[in-house]
């Protein structure tokens, strides 16, 4: 038979262990919940972290406008400023202490963007080379001020800038007589514009000048061309009879006064004997 004492014992509250166990079991859980909380607040703090990409398009050449696109994520409002350096010049820290051009805009009471966004700016390169385009995103210096802020990203895009492609062709319909003038043909194209000149001067083995400015010559031909093919033609004078002479042709920038050829062609022609009804020579 039970006693109350004993009854009471039994009624009474578990024992002080099993209360040990309970909490030991709460804290760690606890603590797994607070790894796993600090590690998405990592991860995440890792998904926003300000980056910058750059792109071009189509590929860069002498001359002729190409489009640099940026990409970028920000955790603030920030501005994208680009600068392309000359070849052999490095990207600097921030653009304030670089040395190449700036090619985007300077800002004025704006806030900047925030998230990932995108931009582009017109860049045509003035001559051929190895160039670099630096990139940067900048924090407002301050609502009056312009670009000026802490850098939050960097990169850089290397451009290889080209020669336009120029295509020349000289041709003679007929082969010319003596004592008669006789029709020239130019055939031309260029990616950009170009000044494109033809004369013809007395053969010798050094063939053409090297461009149009080292000769006194007249021109036959002094034309600008842009896209083509195109054709331009001119009537020759008589040549005199039994001389070889060698037309040339140099595409030069316009604003070049013809030292700097980027394409270059010629023809040479032997203006030979009429022969006579008989089969002699006249």
């Amino acid at each position: 038979m039970r006693t109350a004492l004993y009854a009471r014992h039994q009624a009474g509250p578990p024992p002080r262990r099993s209360h040990t166990i309970r909490s030991r079991g709460t804290a760690r859980l606890g603590a797994l919940c607070g790894c796993l909380l600090v590690a998405a607040l990592g991860l995440s703090g890792a998904a926003l972290a300000d980056s910058m990409s750059l792109s071009i398009a189509p590929e860069t050449v002498e001359e002729l406008t190409s489009q640099i696109t940026w990409t970028a994520t920000s955790e603030e409002g920030t501005f994208a400023v680009l600068a392309v350096n000359n070849p052999g010049v490095p990207c600097a820290a921030d653009p304030e202490a670089d040395d190449g051009k700036t090619v985007t805009p300077r800002h004025l009471l704006e806030p900047g963007s925030s998230g990932t966004f995108t931009g582009s700016v017109n860049y045509t390169p003035p001559s051929t080379g190895a160039y670099t385009v630096c990139g940067w995103l900048e924090v407002p210096a301050g609502l009056l001020e312009t670009d000026g802020g802490p850098v939050t990203a960097t990169t850089s895009l290397p451009l290889e800038v080209r020669e336009p492609h120029i295509s020349l062709s000289l041709s003679v319909p007929r082969r010319p007589v003596p004592r008669k003038r006789f029709t020239l043909d130019l055939l031309s194209s260029s990616e950009v514009e170009r000044e494109v000149v033809v004369e013809g001067i007395p053969y010798t083995r050094r063939g053409c000048p090297v461009n149009y400015a080292a000769n006194s010559a007249q021109h036959l031909i002094d034309v600008n061309v842009t896209g083509g093919p195109w054709r331009s033609t001119v009537n020759v004078a008589p040549l005199r009879t039994g001389a070889k002479y060698i037309f040339c042709a140099w595409a030069d920038p316009p604003t070049d006064g013809g030292l700097y050829p980027e394409a270059t062609t010629s023809l040479i022609l032997a203006i030979a004997h009429a022969k006579s009804r008989h089969g002699g020579r006249r």
